[in-house]
């Protein structure tokens, strides 16, 4: 893996870490609360989408490094569902993962007809999930590293 790809890896790592600390204060709301502020649920939207896709990327350049594959040919789920079969992530959490691939693309694509308890539930599970995935890929990183 070159130095530039480590670099760009490690500067989305750190900008989900960001987001995922904003997420987290919102973790406290209820559904109630949730609901009463849609520009607060804009950018609560708006920060998962960066924090899912910031792993799409990541994944992408890890199965770039360690397979001959053409990553255009790959949906969102199935490029969670690789980093967990390639080790770079628990299959466990692979799987938890690829389903926020698909809601990465509501929000991406679906403006005016995002389920509102569908966008809280996936808020519970993101706080959650991506601490995970962070920690999970920097220990990849760091056995990369390791090995060279």
């Amino acid at each position: 893996m070159t130095d530039a790809d480590r670099e760009r890896i490690g500067k989305k790592l750190i900008g989900m870490s960001r987001r995922l600390s904003r997420l987290f204060t919102y973790q406290q709301l209820t559904f109630e609360e949730y609901l009463q502020d849609e520009d607060r649920q804009a950018s609560i939207e708006r920060y998962m989408e960066i924090v899912i896709q910031a792993a799409i990327d990541i994944n992408k350049m890890l199965i770039k490094h360690v397979e001959n594959i053409d990553l255009e040919r790959l949906t969102n789920t199935e490029v969670f569902t690789l980093a967990g079969e390639l080790g770079f992530i628990s299959s466990e959490l692979a799987t938890q993962l690829a389903l926020s691939a698909g809601f990465r693309n509501v929000l991406a694509h679906v403006y005016d007809d995002i389920d509102p308890e569908i966008a809280y539930r996936a808020l519970q599970l993101s706080v959650m999930q991506y601490p995970q995935y962070i920690q999970q890929i920097q220990t990849y990183l760091n056995l990369l590293e390791d090995d060279e």
